[in-house]
């Protein structure tokens, strides 16, 4: 007489389901962790190709890749500097197809612009990776330029004061200066001590990086715009036609990032948060009261603690969300004779 294979009992089951249970719980955040290890390793990796792509920019150009963008408002083309980096991301077609005799938003350019880049968006950012930015200037408010979660460092906000001493009022009239837009970052062309890297309207080179490449940033991450995020990765809006800032598009060059600080609340600028208390300030008309037709995105990222910036020499650093913003405002300057040693 064959012997009968006996079944599970309902007990035995029960047993082997809530080990599995445990098996997935036990496995599931190690899994996740390596997830998030692997998006923020790629996200550091694109921020190296950016900063290799400027060093090839200059090393045949004898020039870094700076935005020319008239003031105000007007139908003159501005044209990014990201979109002068397009062949050393193996973009060159794209370049060739976008007419630098025209505006960004130009309708003949939108099939370039409207088209997203993989290199310049971060894993992390829980953004729609196909979303898109829009021209102030066009009414109403309509997507046009794919995201950008980098972007070039113009300068220091002048509200901020000089990089060598705490926050000041700003220095309205002691430039002869009359136009607040110009009084943000940009002031005489990227001349000042509070200027960056790659200052709009210029003709930067890696000379003038006098505070040394080592110790100066050249792209930050300002990810998730032109949606408004804040603290902790909350999104302010959803509806991004009427909740978003100034900038966020890659073809954009009011997307350059120049530091003006936020309360801890992320909600007012200036102020002595550094950066990840929000990606930028929400602006409601246009031009807007202070930040005029200028880029309000502040540095933002999704990943916890800080955030990855690349730095003249092409290195990539994470800097804690912490720092003090003095500190921060000597790595973005590229000439105020400071250099901060808060790098790891």
């Amino acid at each position: 007489m064959l012997n009968q294979r006996k079944a599970f009992t309902l007990v035995e089951l029960l047993v082997v389901i809530a080990i599995i249970g445990i098996l997935v719980a036990l496995l599931l955040p190690a899994i996740q962790a390596a997830r998030g290890a692997a998006r923020r390793s790629q996200c550091e990796n694109n921020m190296k190709q950016i900063g290799l792509a400027v060093l090839n920019y200059e090393s045949t150009k004898k020039v870094l890749p700076s935005s020319k963008r008239p003031l105000g408002i007007t139908t003159a083309p501005r044209i990014a500097g990201t979109t002068l980096l397009l062949p050393y991301f193996e973009e060159s077609s794209k370049l060739s197809n976008f007419d630098l005799t025209l505006n960004w938003s130009h309708d003949n350019n939108l099939p370039v612009v409207s088209t997203p880049i993989s290199a310049f968006l971060c894993p992390t950012s829980p953004a729609d990776p196909t979303r898109l930015d829009a021209d102030e200037q066009v009414s109403p408010w309509k997507g046009r330029a794919a995201a950008t979660d980098y972007s070039p460092t113009i300068g220091v906000d002048y509200r901020l004061g000089p990089t060598t001493f705490s926050p000041a009022p700003g220095i309205t009239g002691q430039l002869g200066l009359v136009d607040a837009e110009t009084i943000t970052v940009d002031t005489l062309n990227g001349n000042t001590p509070n200027s960056g890297m790659l200052p709009k309207n210029a003709d930067p080179t890696l000379k003038k990086v006098t505070d040394g490449l080592s110790h100066t940033i050249m792209y930050a991450e300002s990810a998730g715009r032109p949606s408004v995020y804040r603290k902790g990765g909350v999104e302010v809006g959803p509806d991004v036609q009427t909740t978003h800032m100034v900038g966020g598009g890659w073809a954009r060059p009011a997307s350059d990032f120049g530091l003006d600080g936020s309360t801890a609340d992320g909600v007012s600028s200036p102020g002595p948060c550094p950066m990840n208390c929000t990606n930028g300030q929400q602006v409601t008309t246009y031009p807007d009261p202070y930040y005029v037709t200028e880029g309000s995105g502040e540095a933002f990222s999704f990943h916890p603690g800080g955030a990855f910036f690349t730095f003249g020499d092409g290195s990539v650093h994470f800097l804690n969300d912490d720092i003090n913003i003095r500190e921060f405002a000597k790595l973005i300057s590229k000439a105020d004779g400071l250099v901060s040693q808060s790098t790891n």
